[in-house]
């Protein structure tokens, strides 16, 4: 009779490390931590991948690991697994809380799992979104000493790193992958308050963009395209821009030429509403900026523009308000809450149209749009359960902006500031927070008293906080003092604001893109 010996599996005792490098953590073996190289790795041959520079730490409650692409075979820890999940399920779901948009629903999702620094820059901007998320959405700047902020400049740094390789490869996707880190890094900036740094990562790839004008019609760049043009266009708030040639050509067409005979769907009026304010928004903010001296000068030629705008903007409140009244109840919740913002967003342009030549106080007789306006904020937010913390469209900021700034009335303008108080969150590169504490110091200067002796108060706190916030925030962003809603909005230039460096996570990666594309 034969003997079968067995083999018994050896066990082993010691505790695996949590800290080693990536190679052995993948391997699943204990790491000896070697400085620079583990000798687990060297002396096998193998590649030692090297140690990730910050860990977090997590109580397994409230650890979250995702369910990644099934083509990533890379080497990843729990931050990075944990980061891409709350990227997939938090802030892709923000992106796209109003309005369908397949740059967020598809196209990252599949480059994340095709490219590295993709992967990277993605992981990057959820750790900066989940700190600005608990610090409900002020801009506190860069700070080091926190570890989702090391995590952050450990994940730039890799994806600039894998960048700058791909770009060495002549591969034909290098041009679309650098765009999207471009847009991860543009957005990150915009999060910590350094929209001097945002600005030159938004400038850089618009470069790219404009090198290469007839691909931007490819339906396959076409969604990547459309986020640098609505960042172009909300630039101009900030006195940047428009930079991209497509939206500089937008300016010398006729307004009616966007706008069919009536909207068979809400994509549809969507669509003309953006390229009505392709054309607006960047006229008026160039009001906002002009002297009293210079809007006398030029008032005729500023009125016939105004007309035209206002001409276009009633147009579609005419086309939309048919389609709503028809159309509203056959749409899902989704669209009816778009559909809702649409409103939103055609109130507040014809009423910021109307004032923006009127750099004094706004006459009474318009006090009742404004309190029309408001009502439909407050109605909406109230309406809105979920309510996302970052997205790149339409919202409520520039109509609650315009009463919070120019209402004759201050109750008005209290409430208004409240509203925004209310909903802390990005829109584009707008940031409720700043908006609210420009109007705060605004209503300061201009009653000579503060906003807590006003009938509907804002808490003593929050008032004094977001005028020191404000600050804060002006104090380390360079050019903020020719930015055109500061000017608009009379807010009392500081001598300490600007021009200071931006110290940032990512300020060591901004400037290389001449390094993954020539002529950047």
């Amino acid at each position: 009779m034969q003997t079968v010996t067995r083999t018994k599996r050896r066990q082993t005792n010691g505790k695996r490390s949590s800290t080693g490098c990536r190679t052995c953590r993948a391997r699943h073996v204990k790491c000896d931590e070697s400085p620079n190289a583990c000798k687990n790795c060297s002396s096998t041959g193998r590649i030692c991948d090297g140690y990730a520079i910050h860990r977090l730490t997590y109580t397994r409650s409230t650890l979250c690991l995702p369910t990644v692409g099934s083509h990533i075979c890379r080497v990843l820890n729990t931050d990075e697994r944990r980061y891409f999940s709350y990227f997939q399920h938090h802030i892709i779901e923000n992106f796209v809380a109003f309005f369908d948009w397949q740059l967020w629903q598809r196209l990252v999702l599949q480059m994340v799992d095709a490219e590295p620094a993709v992967y990277h820059a993605v992981n990057m901007l959820a750790a900066i979104h989940e700190d600005s998320v608990g610090r409900e959405m002020q801009l506190t700047g860069t700070r080091l000493d926190h570890p989702r902020h090391r995590f952050a400049l450990e994940q730039s740094t890799r994806a600039f790193a894998l960048l700058r390789k791909r770009g060495r490869s002549h591969d034909p996707q290098v041009r679309e992958v650098t765009l999207m880190c471009c847009l991860l890094f543009t957005l990150s900036e915009f999060l910590l308050g350094h929209y001097h740094n945002a600005f030159s990562h938004l400038r850089s790839g618009i470069h790219i963009l404009n090198e290469s004008q007839q691909v931007e019609s490819g339906s396959k760049d076409k969604d990547l395209v459309e986020a640098f043009r609505r960042l172009d266009i909300m630039g101009t708030h900030y006195g940047i821009g428009p930079f991209m040639v497509s939206n500089q050509q937008f300016q010398y067409q006729g307004m009616s030429n966007f706008l069919p005979s009536k909207f068979k769907n809400l994509e549809e009026a969507l669509q003309a509403m953006r390229y009505l304010m392709t054309i607006e928004v960047p006229w008026v903010t160039k009001c906002w900026s002009l002297s009293g001296t210079e809007i006398l000068a030029n008032y005729d030629q500023l009125c016939q523009k105004q007309r035209v705008i206002l001409s276009a903007l009633e147009e579609f409140a005419e086309r939309f308000e048919m389609f709503y009244h028809h159309k509203y109840t056959t749409l899902s919740q989704k669209e009816q809450r778009g559909a809702d913002l649409l409103r939103l967003q055609y109130l507040s342009q014809a009423l910021t149209v109307k004032i923006c030549l009127t750099h004094g106080p706004v006459p009474e007789y318009l006090i009742p749009e404004f309190v029309t306006l408001l009502a439909a904020h407050e109605a909406f937010i109230q309406k809105s359960v979920e309510r996302p913390s970052i997205f790149l469209d339409i919202g409520i900021i520039s109509g609650l902006y315009c009463v919070s700034n120019r209402c004759p009335d201050y109750r008005l303008r209290v409430r208004a500031i409240k509203a925004l108080q209310s909903w802390p969150h990005f829109q584009g590169m707008m940031n409720s927070n700043l908006v609210s504490a420009i109007a705060i110091v605004r209503m300061q200067s201009e009653s000579g008293k503060s906003c807590q002796q006003e009938t509907m108060s804002v808490s003593f706190d929050t008032e004094e906080s977001l005028a020191q916030f404000l600050s804060d925030t002006l104090t380390f962003t360079q050019q903020a003092k020719d930015w055109p809603s500061l000017k608009y909005g009379k807010v009392p230039q500081s001598p300490t604001w600007g021009p200071k460096k931006e110290t940032s996570v990512l300020s060591e990666s901004r400037n290389r893109y001449c390094d993954i594309r020539p002529g950047c």
